[in-house]
């Protein structure tokens, strides 16, 4: 006789009260077994997306942090080409001594106004440094013959940034890495080269940002470039040099994905990579994965005992089970499985009062809170990228002002009084619509108005860039937008289409109505995108590069106000130009201009 048929006589001829007990007690364990190895997966699912989430928006304030030390710079440099522009091509008759005190107090001046720069140093032709520290002065012969500022020489007075390095000479500390931009500064009136800049920020002042914005206390952060050079993090031992870790290493190289779970040979960590487009840069955090799940070990214990309890209360009751109590189980089985289906909009009707009709109306309650966290977490989503979009928006706006402040002022100072006129009208102008009383929505005519005012701004500053046409279609102009959804678009073809193509171009703005629906289309004929660029865009993921942001922007609103079938559609190519196109819902609304 077979094992099979030895047991299965064997239980045949048991008690009915032992055949329960025999029955239950597998049904007791293998459930709990198969919940706790659920859970521990469920849970570190959840934690590891839960942490990636986290990180990924503290990784992108990060880098905004970042990205606002570095446009200071920038602003920093220009300030400085101007009133040196004034102070050399004006006054060069300057004796030695009120030459070295007036451009050393431009310097310091402007450190006090731009304290994200850590130091600073203008070389004249002759080969005269003025630092904004002694320490800045010293290696004049081997600053004159670097590679450093042969480059800046080569350029055509445009901000270049040099990777973080330690130099001996232009710094305050040769063993201090620090990160570098260099400008050539030119003789406005005959383009005379007059000297040139050199403005450098300190590796700890980055680093010093992750401690102040970690909302993740267990994962540690650092920059890496394209090779796996450490260039930031908070480990002076590791900077400059390759990730230690060689898996960690090519990882980075090769960009396979936003995270993974790697070993280190230590224990399991998680890796989460943010692009940082300065550089080909990338931010990443580290976090071990035993810190992230070692509250589960509360969770096993409480499982445990459960599972002993519920063991317990099964021997002892097993006895006593009847069919009366069968068929209320069943129904509830029933209904869970619906819930484990993705189905939580059942509900069991509770006919009495014992322990069933309580786990009934238990599980009954548990699903109508599943259902209001479900609904509570889908509107704080939809409030969080709201407010997102209009934090994103606000922090555009100063930036433009303050540039367009400046064309002001530089050209009040040159005499061009129509164009300080022109220019401050387009100014004003242009925040009277993006303001708009308030409203979201605006009339197309308000936002093409809106843009030719941008246009007129930015052609005063790069009247040697580009040049534009906007061929809007009538029937276009009355129908509702969601204001500042072109200006974007033009603001990208500008600053990354066209700036970077170094030859002049062109922007076209057209708009026409097709199917129910409107199309406007901004069209540049600048160094275009990649592929990869354009899907980065239009993706749920914000793997963008700054260039990109303000389109992935504009997309999502466009999105989150009419709908998934509207947006944005990219059609672009390496160094033929690009051509963005708004898709709007023709509605028969029509708004009348403020």
């Amino acid at each position: 006789m077979s094992l099979y048929s030895r047991l299965s006589a064997w239980f045949r001829n048991q008690m009915i009260g032992n055949k329960i007990v025999i029955i239950y007690i597998p049904l007791i364990v293998i459930p709990l077994l198969i919940l706790g190895y659920a859970s521990n997966r469920i849970y570190t699912n959840v934690i590891v997306n839960q942490t990636i989430n986290n990180v990924s928006d503290n990784s992108n304030l990060i880098i905004t942090r970042m990205e606002g030390i570095f446009t200071n710079v920038e602003s920093n440099g220009n300030m400085l080409t101007i009133n040196l522009n004034k102070l050399l091509a004006q006054r060069p008759n300057l004796s030695e001594l009120q030459r070295y005190t007036q451009i050393t107090n431009q310097i310091s001046f402007s450190q006090l106004i731009f304290p994200d720069v850590t130091s600073a140093a203008f070389i004249d032709r002759d080969g005269h440094i003025y630092g904004s520290h002694p320490n800045m002065e010293q290696g004049a012969e081997a600053a004159g013959s670097s590679e450093l500022l042969k480059e800046i020489n080569r350029s055509n007075g445009t901000n270049i940034w040099f990777p973080m390095q330690r130099r001996t000479f232009l710094t305050m500390d040769s063993e201090m890495p620090v990160m570098t931009m260099g400008k050539k500064v030119f003789d406005i009136n005959t383009g005379q080269t007059l000297g040139w800049l050199i403005l450098n920020i300190h590796e700890h002042r980055l680093s010093s940002i992750y401690s102040t914005v970690n909302s993740n206390p267990n994962g540690t952060y650092y920059i890496a470039d394209s090779d796996g050079i450490v260039v930031s993090g908070g480990d002076p031992a590791a900077l400059l040099k390759p990730v230690a870790d060689l898996r960690t290493r090519e990882w980075i190289r090769k960009r396979n994905s936003a995270n993974i779970i790697a070993d280190n040979g230590e224990g399991k960590e998680l890796l989460i990579s943010n692009p940082f487009p300065l550089l080909d840069w990338k931010l990443i955090t580290v976090t071990p994965l035993k810190l992230l799940t070692q509250d589960y070990a509360k969770i096993t214990w409480l499982i445990a005992a459960m599972g002993a309890a519920c063991l317990v209360i099964a021997l002892i009751g097993a006895r006593i089970l009847s069919n009366v109590v069968v068929h209320p189980v069943k129904r509830l089985a029933k209904e869970m499985l619906k819930v484990r289906e993705g189905n939580l909009n059942g509900s069991i009707e509770v006919h009495s009062s014992d322990e069933i009709g309580y786990l009934a109306s238990g599980f009954n309650t548990m699903l109508f809170r599943i259902r209001e966290l479900l609904d509570k977490v889908n509107v704080e989503q939809r409030k969080k990228r709201e407010y997102e979009l209009a934090l994103i928006q606000s922090q555009m706006k100063p930036h433009f002002l303050y540039n367009t402040l400046d064309v002001i002022y530089t050209l009040s100072e040159m005499g061009r009084v129509k164009d300080v006129q022109k220019t401050t009208k387009a100014l004003a102008d242009f925040y009277r619509v993006a303001l708009s009383q308030g409203r979201e929505m605006i009339a197309i005519r308000e936002e093409l108005d809106n843009i030719r005012d941008y246009f007129a701004i930015q052609r005063i500053r790069y009247s040697d860039v580009f040049d534009y046409e906007i061929q809007v279609h009538p029937d276009v102009l009355p129908h509702p937008i969601l204001k500042l959804t072109i200006q974007p678009l033009v603001e990208n073809a500008i600053y990354h289409g066209l700036k970077a193509k170094g030859s002049f171009g062109h922007i076209s703005v057209q708009g026409y109505t097709d199917n129910n629906r409107i199309y406007l289309k901004v069209t540049d004929n600048g160094v275009g995108m990649t592929e990869e660029l354009v899907q980065a865009i239009l993706s749920e993921n914000r793997e963008g590069s700054q260039v990109s942001f303000g389109l992935y922007n504009v997309n999502h609103r466009i999105k989150l106000y009419f709908g998934e079938e509207f947006g944005l559609q990219i059609h672009s190519k390496l160094g033929q130009g690009t051509e963005v196109c708004v898709v709007l819902p023709l509605q028969e609304e029509e708004l009348k201009d403020d």
